[in-house]
């Protein structure tokens, strides 16, 4: 028989270098031999680096099924490193999140409870990826499948290091857009960006301040205060994205109201461009926490914006359109700043 351990460790290893053309290394892998002496590599969530990262563990003697059960037994019981911290929410929650599993061949079901559905998007996808790069560093275990009533996703070492919807493999390297408004102030233009210090926690936060910081290069209407902070992103599965920006972003803005909208787009589109989840695609915009109803002559400020396409310059609309009316979401009240 092939030696399966010295092929995977190998295929893991490479799967998690760098993208983008730069041989970059993702996740701290498992030396091919480690598991030959009993070893493990388990993956935990390191938020100074915004990556995950891996503890070696020793594996007991015994069958299989006792190796698997080792191996969640680590993964649960957390990291030894302080450094570190598991890849899925509080204590409190934890038994919530517990799923069922079931072993046959070489794929490892986990079947989640109701409660998966409920987390945010960040934390679901940190526990999938950690969970499932642990587990297929088992010499038979290839995949993960993952279920939750009638829904079933199958995971491995590959799709981890490939997929966009997962959040370790949009990398703290990584490429995304970013829309302007352009020179004349018609329209949108956008632009391709690379980052390698793209934290997968603030990712959002992130993108938006190079936004902010880029505006001013040449061939763009930097329309965005420069003195505006960004306070958070929080993302509500069921509403959308809520954007948190400091009041100088209205006591600082000199623009039309033309301008103002097309402000808006260019964050709208930035946000929404460059998710990769299955939530409401709308933003929501508030200042120092708070709603407004008006900003600078936008009067729908206070409800949740979708992407424009027709503020994209160069748009040519279709001859007949397909699109629905819009119906504007009514904000989501729950919304609470901490």
């Amino acid at each position: 028989m092939p030696d399966k351990t010295k092929i995977i460790a190998a295929a893991t290893v490479l799967l998690m270098m760098a993208v983008s053309g730069a041989a970059f290394l993702l996740f701290v892998g498992q030396n091919p031999q480690d598991y030959a002496r009993g070893r493990l590599a388990v993956f935990f969530y390191n938020a100074a680096e915004g990556q995950l990262v891996a503890e070696l563990r020793d594996l007991p003697r015994g069958e299989e099924e006792d190796r698997i059960n080792a191996a969640m037994a680590f993964f649960f019981s957390g990291p030894e490193d302080a450094a570190l911290t598991r890849a899925w929410p509080s204590d409190g929650e934890f038994a919530a999140l517990t799923p069922n599993f079931f072993w046959e061949e070489t794929t490892l079901t986990a079947n989640m409870t109701e409660f998966y559905n409920d987390l945010p998007p960040m934390d679901e996808a940190l526990f999938r990826a950690a969970f499932t790069l642990t587990m297929v560093g088992l010499p038979y275990i290839d995949s993960v499948l993952f279920q939750i009533g009638d829904n079933e996703w199958l995971e491995s070492a590959e799709t981890i290091a490939n997929g966009r919807d997962i959040s370790p493999a949009r990398r703290t390297a990584e490429d995304f857009l970013l829309f302007f408004t352009d020179e004349t102030g018609e329209g949108l233009v956008t632009t391709l960006h690379a980052a390698l210090d793209v934290n997968v926690h603030t990712r959002m936060e992130d993108i938006l301040e190079r936004l902010i910081e880029r505006q001013n290069e040449a061939g763009f209407l930097p329309l965005i205060p420069a003195e505006t902070r960004v306070r958070d992103v929080i993302i509500e599965p069921d509403a959308g994205f809520y954007i948190d920006l400091s009041s100088e972003f209205h006591s600082r803005f000199e623009g039309t109201t033309a301008q103002a909208r097309l402000m808006l787009q260019s964050i709208t589109h930035t946000i929404l461009g460059n998710d990769g989840s299955n939530i409401p695609q709308r933003v929501f915009f508030l200042i120092n926490s708070e709603r407004w109803e008006d900003f600078h002559g936008v009067s729908d400020f206070n409800l949740g914006f979708a992407v424009d396409e027709t503020a994209m310059l160069g748009f040519v609309p279709p001859l007949e359109s397909s699109h629905e009316s819009y119906e504007p979401y009514e904000p989501y009240e729950s919304y609470e700043y901490e």
